[in-house]
């Protein structure tokens, strides 16, 4: 697996233990619906801001991310 769908797997993993939907992940991180569904599919390259909103989102640190 790529970097990237390992990350897609993770954010995925961490959005279902909340039983968010991917329209929840969205709202509680500001990014829109598609760029996280993208992000879970592994088809985005993300910028560091994206890591931080991300594991702020999920109260968790960045390296976190991914494990």
């Amino acid at each position: 697996m790529t970097v990237r769908k390992n990350l897609g797997a993770r954010v995925r993993a961490l959005r279902e233990k909340r039983k968010w939907s991917q329209e929840d992940l969205a709202h509680e991180s500001g990014l829109a619906r598609s760029f996280t569904g993208a992000i879970e599919r592994g088809e985005k390259d993300l910028r560091l801001t994206t890591l931080v909103k991300l594991a702020n989102t999920f109260d968790i640190t960045v390296a976190q991310l991914f494990k």
